[in-house]
């Protein structure tokens, strides 16, 4: 910045009124420091006083340059100013570690500088406090991390992911960092290892908890019923439909997250739909007339070798690209034996809740546990640790019971030893209720059984629903 002086001869003024000037500048809680065009003190109120070393009458008449090559100060303002004819700035370090902001400002006379005024502000405490801060801002920060590190821990126990294993881990702390963004995430793996949990736990950890999350499972739904059911229908959009119309599972998911669980066992022409619909962030209901926005977050999941899958003919190589923006693959439980105790121990709990029952295990038949292969995975675990709890005696759950459940379980077949008070349609049901189970734990979808019962998919969906059989993956 350059200030235009009058007529007046500054440096013989600022003598001429010195007394004056000096109680003024006094008033003032910021030092002042004027020399004239060459750098030679003219005026230096108290406030600068106290930011140095030297007396008034010290400097009163040195030349900025005689106090530089003393050491006395390391730069100059003054001279910086006179030498640019514009404002200048310096962070200038005292003798006694004093630091002080200086800013001089030249004033021109025919563009020639007449003198220079310094302002002058000790900033050593406020470097000081800003260190303090800093070193605030750093325990603070330990401390978060800290907390992040236990309310991860906490996370994996609370929304039902127990991972022991470093492998699991490993794929807790990168479905964590990646819940927060908005993309889209496809787990697979083995039937039964868990992956619904997961996608549970990246919902929960995400933006979008507390918005909708709305759970499909794509091998349960009708074929004929598959497109109404996903994208919804207007008034009349064909015979049957509510009057009022429907929503379909992107409409309630918007600006939530929506779960497409066995995802592979979606017909080519819904993959094509839904590829549209994803890539378009729109869809249209059946009859209507009107595109919707979408908002929605989808989390997609298989059992299903898709690469596999695309190679036969069976599912859309565009679609899987568009899904498997962030794979995470769930490794099957043999591959992690450390999850199983564990796993063994928050069923037991969960169980002795549920039902009354205060049961333990021995760690011998816990290592039983550990050297079965589990075909079935977490869900196969889960059943027997349920069957155990309810059918053993005595609180402690012991090897052989173990080995019972697991190598000599009666097949579903065998009705010899069936309760004869029981009538036919019971038995009959019983027998339903475990080969449905038995299946479900070796096929991956309602639809696989389905195939090998010979019967209608919607058929096993609604006897899984009447049998209360657990879906999960």
């Amino acid at each position: 910045m350059k200030v235009k002086a009058n007529n007046l001869l500054l440096p013989d003024f600022i003598k001429h009124n010195y007394e004056v000037l000096l109680e003024l500048f006094n008033c003032i809680n910021v030092g002042i420091y004027i020399t004239d065009g060459q750098g030679t003190t003219l005026l230096v109120n108290d406030e600068s006083i106290k930011t140095g070393g030297l007396s008034r009458e010290e400097l009163l008449g040195k030349n900025m340059a005689d106090l530089v090559q003393s050491g006395y100060v390391t730069e100059s303002a003054s001279l910086k100013a006179i030498a640019s004819g514009t404002e200048e700035s310096i962070l200038q370090l005292l003798r006694d570690g004093v630091q002080v902001y200086i800013t001089g400002i030249p004033l021109l006379k025919k563009n020639e500088v007449e003198v220079v005024v310094c302002t002058e502000r000790d900033i050593t405490e406020t470097i000081k406090l800003k260190e303090i801060l800093e070193e605030k801002d750093k325990t603070n920060k330990k401390y978060q991390d800290e907390l992040e590190y236990l309310r991860k821990q906490n996370a994996r126990i609370d929304q039902g992911v127990i991972a022991q294993s470093q492998t699991m881990q490993t794929i807790i702390d990168m479905a964590l960092r990646i819940a927060k963004w908005e993309t889209t995430v496809l787990i697979t793996g083995e039937s039964g290892t868990g992956k619904e949990v997961m996608a549970n736990f990246i919902y929960q950890n995400s933006k979008r908890c507390g918005k909708p999350f709305i759970k499909v499972n794509c091998s349960a739904i009708p074929e004929n019923l598959i497109e109404s059911e996903f994208f919804g229908y207007d008034r009349g959009a064909f015979s049957g439909a509510r009057n009022e119309g429907k929503p379909g599972f992107f409409e309630l998911s918007n600006e939530g997250t929506l779960f497409l669980d066995e995802i592979g066992e979606l017909s080519l022409q819904m993959q094509s739909k839904l590829l549209r619909a994803l890539q378009e962030k729109e869809i249209m209901r059946i009859g209507g007339k009107q595109p919707i926005p979408l908002d929605v977050r989808i989390i997609a999941a298989t059992n299903v070798n898709l690469k596999r899958a695309i190679a036969e003919g069976g599912f859309r190589e565009d679609l899987y690209y568009r899904l498997n923006i962030i794979p995470i693959e769930i490794p099957p439980l043999r591959n992690r034996r450390e999850d199983i105790i564990p796993l063994v121990i928050s069923f037991i709990d969960q169980f002795n809740a549920k039902y009354s029952q205060s049961k333990t295990i021995r760690m011998n038949a816990a290592q039983a546990l550990v050297n079965y292969d589990w075909p079935g995975n977490i869900r196969e675990l889960k059943n027997i640790i349920e069957r155990i709890v309810l059918t053993t005696d005595g609180d402690e759950i012991t090897r052989a019971q173990i080995n019972n459940q697991i190598y000599h379980a009666m097949p579903p077949d065998d009705l010899t030893d069936a309760d004869n008070n029981l009538s036919l349609q019971a038995q009959v049901e019983m027998f339903e209720k475990d080969l449905l189970k038995n299946l479900m734990l070796q096929c991956s979808s309602a639809y696989e059984v389905s195939k090998i019962l010979k019967v209608n998919r919607s058929t096993i969906s609604k006897k899984i629903r009447k049998y209360g059989i657990e879906l999960e993956n």
